[in-house]
């Protein structure tokens, strides 16, 4: 089953977003604008000023597989997402087996 979502990310603005899994499954994150965002465990990581972040290339599909074992992304916490420059889109998907 799982969940899909479409949040709009705007300028500077920090959105905590729940990647929660119930099972294992895959996490496909689709950076469907031209400008990059940042992504990170912490929501000061992800400002100005921070600097422990990923940067989710504009544009780019990024799939993570997850389950108990494999691939420990954020099954039981919110990360933070921030566009630096210009409003956009984020794309999840949540694909799980419950």
């Amino acid at each position: 089953m799982g969940r899909m979502l479409r949040v709009t990310l705007n300028e500077g603005v920090v959105e905590a977003i729940d990647l929660a899994l119930v099972g294992s499954g895959k996490i496909l994150l689709y950076n469907s604008g031209t400008l990059d965002m940042r992504i990170a465990y912490d929501r000061f990581d992800v400002g100005t000023t921070g600097s422990n972040y990923f940067t989710l290339l504009g544009g780019s599909q990024y799939v993570f597989d997850v389950s108990n074992s494999v691939g420990f992304l954020a099954q039981y916490q919110q990360m933070y997402f921030v566009s630096p420059v210009g409003d956009q889109v984020i794309e999840i998907w949540i694909a799980d087996s419950q």
